[in-house]
């Protein structure tokens, strides 16, 4: 026995996506740093309490991975078309009364329209509702074609009758569905089609009640990705629609056209995005912050009143008052103290760098705690790896390590101590010592003259040797 008030969402995910000419399965393909059916279960997530079914095709075990507990994976194993896929998912529904149907590649669908959807068939003794949108360019989707009173007459494929070039009112794909009602449109359909298959589509004109049509005010969200160059036109929708969320909480972004933001990324107000700035990932920005141009930040952390140049970064944490400059590489593991300084060409991973040390040039830090107040001079490097395994390297609060430094881990540096440019260092430093560790200068007199005979100068001796 239906409850009719308990909605369950069906979401297609069986399809051979053979236009993206990709080993991976089509709902797995990235839109604006996430998986499309993710995009997908959040939005449901958001109207539909109870877990999605999920139909997806044969052996597809990295979608099902994906899926996780938020939803129920069902085999479509038999027949083909949307209209076959919606009955291999027939079981999973149980007693629902009505049953939410839309594809895994309508990234942009929001939970809003979802809504609008749901809302428009409780509120008539409709049998469905279809969402509806008119496109610029309809000749990939299945038209609607109204009859006299404004009502649907029928859902046309494209594969069946080609659109013209141009705009139209379109099926999105997304439908609400009276059960059961909607098993009984389908037993009706056949597949006399250019395709073979059992079109979900034609179900909407046969069904007891009727259909109720749902426009979308945004068109963008009616995209569905079929091909790579889809997925760009998708990619991009999302990109302005996650620049415009982050201008309108008060950043500023100062050309969107060539700054990609992933939409997870949060970015606090009065912070300042410059051109050519990625932000991948989950990365969370506070305010007052300023970052690039041309900075790429992966999965970051990074706290208020923090500067990032023209540098990649991935996995790290930047505290309050960080400052990168350009040309840097701070990788997973790292943490970057209050008003810490990494100059130009530096590589940090898996260290804590203290609150106001400074790394200025050139310099690598690997597997390393740098305590507060430290400089650590040009060309030095913490030599982490035995050949076996990483070791770590410690310095206290308040060293300075001369430039060329080279100290091989595992190694400690007590507080406030000193070394010497251009040591080697194999052993641990006391506190407040200075360190030398390098072979003594030796002047060879008279080296040049026995390398320059009579004195001539070495490019007359040159030519002559070449001659």
């Amino acid at each position: 026995m239906a409850d009719s008030t308990l909605v369950r969402a069906v979401i297609l995910a069986a399809g051979r996506g053979t236009r993206m000419v990709s080993s991976r399965s089509k709902p797995l393909h990235e839109v604006g740093g996430l998986p499309m059916i993710q995009h997908v279960l959040r939005s449901v997530s958001e109207v539909v309490p109870e877990p999605p079914v999920v139909v997806v095709a044969p052996g597809d075990r990295d979608l099902v991975a994906q899926l996780g507990d938020r939803a129920v994976a069902v085999t479509q194993a038999t027949g083909s078309g949307t209209g076959a896929a919606v009955l291999a998912a027939r079981a999973a529904l149980g007693s629902a009364g009505a049953a939410l149907v839309l594809p895994a590649d309508m990234p942009l669908l929001s939970p809003l329209s979802l809504r609008s959807l749901l809302a428009t068939l409780q509120s008539t003794s409709a049998g469905a509702a279809v969402l509806v949108a008119e496109v610029e360019d309809a000749v990939s989707y299945g038209r609607i074609e109204r009859d006299p009173a404004g009502g649907l007459l029928r859902i046309v494929e494209a594969a069946d009758e080609p659109a013209r070039r141009g705009g139209a009112e379109v099926n999105c794909g997304a439908y609400v569905f009276r059960l059961p009602q909607l098993w009984d449109a389908l037993a009706d359909l056949g597949s006399d089609n250019a395709q073979s298959e059992l079109y979900l589509s034609w179900a909407p004109a046969r069904i007891a009640g009727g259909c109720a049509l749902v426009s979308l005010p945004d068109p963008t969200e009616a995209l569905q990705i079929n091909d790579r160059i889809q997925l760009a036109r998708a990619e991009a929708a999302l990109r302005r629609r996650t620049l415009r969320r982050l201008m309108l909480e008060g950043v500023t972004v100062v050309d969107p056209e060539s700054t990609w933001v992933d939409c997870d990324v949060r970015v606090g107000s009065d912070s300042v995005v410059h051109p050519g700035t990625v932000l991948r990932g989950a990365t969370v920005v506070g305010r007052h912050c300023e970052l690039g141009p041309f900075a790429e930040l992966d999965s970051c952390e990074v706290a208020d009143g923090c500067r990032v140049g023209r540098s990649s970064l991935h996995g790290c944490k930047l505290e309050e008052g960080a400052d990168i400059g350009p040309f840097n590489r701070v990788r997973p593991g790292t943490v970057l103290g209050p008003r810490s300084h990494l100059g130009t060409f530096t590589e940090v991973v898996r260290s804590r760098v203290g609150a106001g040390s400074q790394v200025p040039h050139l310099s690598y830090v690997g597997d390393a705690e740098l305590g507060d107040d430290v400089n650590v001079g040009a060309g030095t490097i913490t030599a982490n790896w035995d050949g076996i395994a990483k070791r770590r390297t410690v310095v206290e609060d308040g060293v300075r390590l001369g430039s060329d430094t080279i100290l091989v881990a595992p190694i400690r540096v007590g507080k406030m101590a000193y070394t010497a440019a251009g040591s080697v260092l194999t052993a641990d430093v006391p506190p407040g010592s200075l360190a030398v560790a390098r072979v003594p200068q030796r002047n060879l007199e008279g080296w040049v003259a026995r390398r320059r005979p009579h004195g001539r100068p070495v490019a007359e001796v040159a030519v002559e040797e070449d001659g």
